[in-house]
């Protein structure tokens, strides 16, 4: 009998901490999100959107950021009244915004890379590294020089090296630290699906 009291209170206290959990698990998965629409509205996205007709749409992503908000919104109400139908009805509008993130993450990443707005891509892709500034030294001619001249072909050499041990970030592609961003949205995302659904599933 104890045991079943037991039970029935750990269950009762999983039921009052996991719409919490899955409200703050909602509030990173917003934050990160907003941080990347407003990336996204500073570097004139909308216009560049726009302007590509075979790029991602703008309404997609508005559409994405208000689905999430209204959920969000109704997830409170819910954490705060406990209130069954508010759950479900914030787990319906989640799994359409979660179906248009996919689709902004397969078509666009969402966040621009830093370098100026003409550098952030559409259909997946990252923008480019910014051009290393030594390597525009080393023309043609420079090298052809290099290879009569051992003092030209040393001191280049020295200047490559000691360019790279000065600055070991050099050699790490900036797009692949942006993707990170994208990425922990959508995970946080998918987190936060599954404690919604099973804090409704709690109240049956």
């Amino acid at each position: 009998m104890n045991g079943t009291v037991a039970v029935a209170v750990a269950q009762r206290a999983d039921h009052q901490v996991l719409p919490v959990i899955t409200l703050i698990s909602w509030l990173l998965t917003a934050g990160i999100g907003g941080y990347m629409f407003g990336s996204w509205i500073a570097h004139d996205g909308v216009a560049q959107q726009r302007a590509n007709r075979e790029g991602l749409r703008p309404g997609v992503i508005f559409g994405h950021v208000g689905l999430a908000l209204t959920g969000l919104a109704v997830w409170a109400a819910y954490a705060i009244t406990r209130w069954p139908p508010l759950a479900w009805s914030a787990v319906l509008v989640l799994m359409p915004a979660i179906g248009l993130g996919l689709s902004i993450v397969t078509l666009w990443v969402p966040y621009p890379v830093a370098g100026g707005p003409g550098r952030a891509g559409s259909g997946g892709q990252l923008a480019a590294p910014a051009e290393d500034v030594l390597a525009s030294r080393l023309t043609d001619s420079t090298l052809t020089h290099a290879l009569t001249d051992a003092a030209l072909a040393s001191r280049l050499v020295d200047e490559v090296l000691a360019s790279v041990t000065a600055d070991p970030a050099r050699r790490r592609p900036r797009g692949h630290a942006a993707a990170l961003i994208p990425a922990g949205h959508g995970a946080l995302a998918l987190t936060t699906f599954l404690l919604a659904v099973l804090s409704a599933v709690g109240t049956l």
